[in-house]
């Protein structure tokens, strides 16, 4: 019986990304409520204030409200609320085919879930370790970068390991699979 191939969908790493926490600790640091937002080609201003989100994207200005949510402590965790009147709040909204929302609404999935094969997804679980090592994903030795935990460092190394023998046992077994 032929399989139906999986559709299409949308992957969350190829949106552009308005993250809150991060805005806040960019505004934070530099004492202006006006923050520049910068993913390669694009490059827009995001303007903060205690209750509002203003960015402007795609030609348009779109604002988002900042919700405080009750955490732990009794401390208050800022959230953004979905500009399309969502249920629910979030840390990040995504900028897609001209509107800013959730990734809920845009139907985003994670690169890692609409990977085919569990090789594929320990091949790009490998080389988002290794990246946050420091390292390229076709580097086989990583240094231990200064002011790093040595126990942290050598237990992403470890699992980088991991996902390689993974990756490449699925190779070997396809090799011999089609070798005959």
């Amino acid at each position: 019986m032929k399989r139906a191939k999986a559709p299409r969908v949308p992957i969350l790493e190829n949106a552009f990304e308005v993250n809150l926490p991060k805005l806040m600790r960019a505004a934070r640091t530099t004492g202006d409520a006006r923050v520049i937002l910068n993913d390669g080609d694009v490059r827009t201003v995001a303007i903060l204030s205690k209750t509002r989100l203003a960015v402007f994207l795609g030609g348009q200005p779109w604002a988002a409200d900042i919700v405080p949510v009750h955490c732990l402590n009794g401390r208050l965790r800022p959230l953004l609320k979905c500009p399309r009147a969502h249920e629910g709040n979030f840390q990040s909204l995504y900028y897609r085919n001209g509107e800013l929302a959730c990734r809920h609404c845009h139907t985003l999935r994670y690169r890692t879930n609409t990977a085919a094969t569990a090789a594929e997804r320990a091949r790009l679980a490998r080389s988002k370790l290794l990246i946050s090592l420091g390292a390229g994903p076709s580097c086989a030795d990583v240094v231990r970068q200064p002011y790093k935990w040595r126990k942290k460092h050598l237990r992403m190394v470890a699992n980088a390991a991991r996902f390689a023998s993974i990756y490449y046992k699925d190779i070997r077994s396809w090799l011999e699979r089609n070798h005959d």
